[in-house]
């Protein structure tokens, strides 16, 4: 029997298997591939099988520890990825010229910017645009815009990715805040050496607000360590200790008041961003410009908001204004806007 050639081995290789050959060897295992591709365990499996008898070679070694792309693998995978890529390119073409100012825009952020800035601001421009739809990505991860997992991203983050356009739109701050257990029947300032506290956990010490509480008390020793914004202001208003935190968000929270100014130095620059292929998109668009505009002015009034202590405590390396690092995107760098 003689050995099919290239049209025979490869007519029948459709794009079903070559993205899971590619979701395989990224994610090292079957499992991982099929939560990435959405599919049952089984269906990966056959869709693996399927792919290495059309090529007639095997495409991974598979060991305990799982599943590694030998050459001929890591080629097919190579492949997949190009057409990946092309794909996706052709499909930010077609939406980046859309000009209609209606269908879906999605757009990737936090929990915590969502729930206590986002959703308010989104709401008016919704009622103005009727034929607008909004999906929100609220995943703890970092969504990819190069692959069109979103079309904007409202990501606070001191450096953006060099691969997007977009523009600094504003600046958080952060103060020290409390509940009134916490606190309790004090006379005069609260002295912040001697209060309980909710602390950074070490995955997100990097964060410069951590790195300034580590140098500000270092006496401190937090009674819980929490991995997210949003679960140390639930710490802070549930009475447990006093949390470093926005004061956007935190002068929402009915059970906080505020212990301190604003924290000089440490601070975390709001980035507007978007793959620069849907720059012509009119909804993506229209929709940047009112965000630009409206989040500086939405996060002044709430900063100023919430109740504040009698007498603020005495704030360590008050004075010390922290190296904010220069963003690598100039604040004048344009979003595109509606008018364009």
């Amino acid at each position: 029997m003689s050995k099919p050639n290239l049209h025979e081995r490869t007519g029948a290789l459709d794009w079903n298997e070559l993205r899971t050959v590619l979701a395989v060897s990224r994610a090292g295992s079957l499992a991982g591939a099929a939560r990435a591709l959405d599919l049952r365990h089984s269906t990966v499996f056959r869709r693996i099988e399927h792919a290495e008898r059309r090529l007639g070679a095997r495409l991974f070694e598979r060991s305990r520890s799982g599943w590694t792309p030998n050459a001929q693998g890591e080629a097919v995978a190579r492949a997949a990825s190009e057409m990946e890529s092309a794909a996706l390119a052709a499909e930010r073409a077609i939406s980046g010229a859309d000009a209609r100012l209606e269908g879906t825009i999605r757009i990737a952020t936090s929990e915590l910017l969502a729930g206590h800035l986002l959703l308010p601001l989104l709401r008016r421009f919704l009622a103005e645009h009727s034929g607008i739809e909004i999906e929100c990505d609220l995943a703890h991860r970092s969504v990819d815009l190069t692959r069109r997992e979103a079309d904007l991203a409202l990501r606070a983050t001191m450096q953006p990715p060099e691969t997007l356009a977009g523009r600094r739109i504003a600046v958080m701050q952060y103060a020290v805040f409390a509940s009134r257990a916490v606190l309790g029947r004090r006379r005069g300032a609260p002295v912040l050496a001697e209060l309980p506290w909710v602390g950074f956990d070490e995955r997100i010490s990097h964060f410069q607000i951590a790195r300034w509480f580590a140098e500000a008390l270092p006496q401190v020793r937090p009674r819980l360590r929490l991995d997210s914004m949003s679960g140390l202001m639930r710490a802070a208003a549930a009475g447990i200790g006093a949390a470093l935190l926005p004061t956007f968000a935190a002068a929402q929270e009915p059970a906080l008041v505020r212990v301190t100014t604003p924290i000089q130095g440490p601070a975390m620059n709001l980035w507007l961003l978007h793959h620069p292929d849907v720059r012509g998109n009119a909804r993506v668009r229209a929709l940047g410009a009112y965000l630009a505009q409206a989040v500086p002015l939405e996060l002044q009034r709430l900063a100023e908001g919430g109740a504040t202590c009698k007498a603020f405590a005495a704030c360590p390396l008050a004075g010390r204004r922290g190296r904010a690092g220069r963003p690598r995107h100039s604040d004048s760098e344009p979003l595109p806007d509606s008018s364009r």
